[in-house]
């Protein structure tokens, strides 16, 4: 099998294009959907600072990757990395070592932050405590708002995100079958700077899982292969398994999703639009009274009184 582009041997075959591509072309080929994909998000300004969310996984790694490969030499932008522990024993530590030595290799900042010092709460803790709700369903919430008061604290201008088609794919069909399209209009990337929310960009957002695995088996960018041990408890893993199956059918159905997505998310966005207000509790911008993350926390706190009421021993 040849390069449609040269005629070296292929490393791929790019079903919903038709191309075969060597490892000179198909990385070239992903270089250039990532740029044209930040040109459509963002128009960065001089002495921008720029925050980029590093799990240590394939995705964040290869993201990490590519800005500093694309944006690495301009002296208007600083680059900065972070990772989230969110307490899940050793796993995110380990993440975090993979992810804190290859921005350092990239001359780029990398600091680590945690639920316990942000929120007071490990996923550890609420896995053992709350028995109804999943842990993804409180890591995923306070991801966001530990993320977003960062994000301040070191005063960025944006945040990027490592999310790749297939997450974005699969949380517009997860929206749309709960019927919230309140939160699908509020999918990132923000194009419109509200007060409190630190815009969010997505620069993988047409790079397919396969791809970016490839290339980073293919530019030797090293990353965590390791999974959260509650990642299976997450409902997002059948959703996952819907598309891929489809996509055997219909390569491009990923692409159609999210060209769906883009199509009517300017009538949802104004349909849905609400000025963001400061929780009455934490004061970080919300839709509603109290945000998410608190609603959360305080639900922990009283299963935790709960829980130690049971536990302790009787007179």
């Amino acid at each position: 099998m040849k390069c449609s582009k040269c005629n070296r041997d292929a490393v791929t075959y790019i079903r919903y294009a038709g191309i075969n591509l060597c490892r000179e072309h198909f990385l070239s080929f992903i270089d250039r959907k990532v740029k044209r994909e930040i040109r459509e998000q963002v128009h960065f300004k001089k002495d921008d600072r720029i925050l980029i969310a590093v799990s240590g996984g394939k995705d964040s790694m290869l993201t990490l990757y590519l800005l500093s490969k694309i944006f690495g030499n301009w002296e208007e932008l600083e680059i900065m990395a972070v990772t989230v522990d969110e307490g899940i024993g050793d796993f995110r530590k380990n993440c975090a070592k993979i992810a804190h030595e290859f921005s350092s290799s990239l001359n780029i900042e990398h600091r680590v932050i945690s639920f316990k010092d942000y929120i007071g709460i490990t996923t550890d803790e609420v896995a053992r405590v709350d028995k109804e709700l999943k842990p993804c369903t409180y890591c995923g919430v306070f991801r966001r708002k530990v993320l977003n008061q960062y994000a301040k604290e070191i005063r960025a201008n944006y945040l990027v995100l490592g999310l790749n088609l297939d997450d974005i794919a699969q949380s517009i069909i997860m929206n749309i079958t709960r019927g919230d399209v309140a939160r699908l209009a509020r999918l990132a990337p923000h194009k419109k700077i509200k007060k409190g929310f630190v815009p969010r960009i997505i620069p993988l957002r047409r790079v397919l899982e396969e791809e970016v695995r490839l290339y980073v088996k293919l530019a030797n960018i090293p990353y965590y292969r390791g999974r959260c041990p509650y990642a299976l408890l997450a409902i997002r893993d059948e959703y996952r398994e819907f598309l891929n199956n489809l996509e055997r059918r219909d390569p491009a159905v990923k692409f159609s999703i999210l060209k769906f997505f883009d199509e009517i998310k300017p009538f949802v966005e104004e349909k849905y639009a609400k000025e963001l207000q400061a929780c009455k509790i934490c004061g970080e911008p919300t839709t509603g009274e109290i945000c998410k993350a608190c609603q959360l926390k305080m639900r922990f706190e009283k299963l935790s009184k709960g829980d130690q009421r049971h536990s302790a021993p009787r007179g």
